[in-house]
């Protein structure tokens, strides 16, 4: 779990700079913090669907840290809450 905690935080301190970007700061931290709900919950109800997420997850993570791009990363909170529930 603080894996995902720490991960979060990670990748919305990383994208504040950008402006003018369709995704807001504020998004970045809305879909962070659902991410984390539903990642808390997935790992309470399946713990290896959960681990298996997680490992996937850590895949995407390099390039989206490279683009430092707030639509990308709003998009992948996104995808990342539906595939956890």
């Amino acid at each position: 779990m603080k894996k995902v905690l720490a991960l979060g935080a990670v990748m919305f301190l990383g994208s504040i700079g950008i402006a003018n970007a369709a995704c807001t700061a504020q998004e970045i931290q809305d879909k962070a913090q659902a991410f984390q709900q539903a990642a808390m919950a997935s790992a309470q109800k399946d713990p290896q669907k959960y681990q298996q997420a997680m490992d996937a997850m850590q895949k995407d993570l390099p390039e989206l840290q490279k683009t430092n791009d707030m639509n990308a990363m709003c998009k992948f909170y996104d995808d990342w809450a539906k595939k956890l529930k």
